[in-house]
């Protein structure tokens, strides 16, 4: 007599892998996520530790974020392009790719100048994003950085990290110079350990350059981050923050709840309103990915080391990750916006 199975055993069965893909497919998507997480984090160390090499080479100074060939500075950086962390640390990591985030849902922003006839160094762009928004013409800039009639940037192709300008200023021309900007040396920090010098930089174009309207080349990769204001408790002015040095009030900790609440300027949330009202006056926190990896982000830190923190623990006024003082602008204090008090460090 043959055997077969019945209808309702088919039933049962069909009925037991639906059960057990319900249970499993949360487990696969889970792990594959702490996959992604664990090689950004990788990314992140090794990125840091280009920097460390980097400034072994230099008498242990660290880089800047980035600064213009045209140094003058009513010529800005538009007409010769950027020198950018990424370009110069390359040599070190030696791997554009650790530079892409696989979290990274635009797989990294190109830079802010690039060439159309290379295909952005063949690695592509986001939608969005505009080539030869740089033309070649300055006497200043090496054959080497031109494309086919386009001037581009010494920048990772593709770049989903940003760093801390307290740590890594932004040299933009002999006026920050002057101001009083510089690269530090690595034992300036106190606390290199908790001390953040490398963020996920934001996978959304509005929020990138929200804080940059005005500036004509939409697209500002090349920019660092940071977690302070000026000018008085929960005043925000975005680009300005940057440039501590020309102003002269006192510097203060962005505070979570106020950033990410209702009672600041901006009437909410400013990672979700640069996503849908960009504005020239975010402060230039909502250039960096705070919850990347669900609540919080991978860190690479002043002392070469990589960490997952939760984003809001970054800002606690008793351990302030970003940095107590803004080292790259003669050390000046950051004070804790609620009791007026110097940060402090662990």
């Amino acid at each position: 007599m043959k055997k077969a199975f019945t209808l309702i055993e088919l039933l049962v069965v069909i009925a037991i892998i639906a059960i057990l893909a319900a249970i499993l497919f949360p487990v696969f998507a889970q792990a594959k996520q702490a996959a992604k997480q664990t090689q950004d984090l990788s990314n992140v160390k090794q990125t840091s530790l280009g920097f460390i090499l980097y400034s072994s080479d230099y008498d242990d100074i660290l880089p800047p974020a980035y600064f213009h060939r045209a140094w003058e500075a009513p010529l800005g950086g538009t007409r010769a392009g950027y020198e950018h962390w990424s370009g110069l640390t390359y040599p070190y990591v030696k791997n554009f790719q650790m530079y892409v985030s696989p979290g990274d849902q635009l797989r990294g922003h190109a830079p802010t100048c690039f060439a159309s006839s290379d295909n952005n160094a063949g690695q592509g762009f986001p939608g969005g994003q505009q080539a030869d928004r740089c033309p070649a013409g300055d006497p200043r800039v090496p054959a080497q950085w031109i494309r086919g009639g386009a001037i581009v940037d010494n920048q990772a192709p593709r770049l989903s990290y940003t760093v801390n300008s307290a740590v890594l200023p932004r040299m933009r021309n002999s006026a920050d110079a002057a101001a009083g900007i510089r690269v530090i040396s690595q034992t300036v920090l106190p606390a290199p350990a908790s001390t953040i010098m490398i963020a996920g930089l934001v996978d959304n174009l509005q929020c990138l350059n929200g804080a940059s309207l005005g500036t004509g080349i939409r697209n500002s990769s090349h920019r660092s981050t940071n977690a302070y204001t000026f000018s008085g408790m929960g005043q925000y002015l975005g680009e300005n923050t940057d440039g501590f040095a020309v102003n002269n009030g006192q510097l203060f900790a962005l505070n979570f709840g106020q950033i990410t609440g209702t009672s600041n300027p901006f009437g909410g949330n400013i990672f979700n309103l640069c996503r849908t009202n960009p504005a020239g006056n975010f402060p230039l926190i909502t250039y960096h990915s705070p919850r990347r990896w669900k609540e919080g982000d991978n860190y690479g830190m002043g002392d070469g080391s990589a960490k997952f923190r939760n984003f809001s623990s970054t800002l606690n006024p008793n351990n302030y990750l970003w940095g107590a003082q803004v080292y790259t602008d003669a050390g000046r204090s950051v004070l804790d916006p609620v009791t007026g008090n110097p940060v402090q460090l662990n």
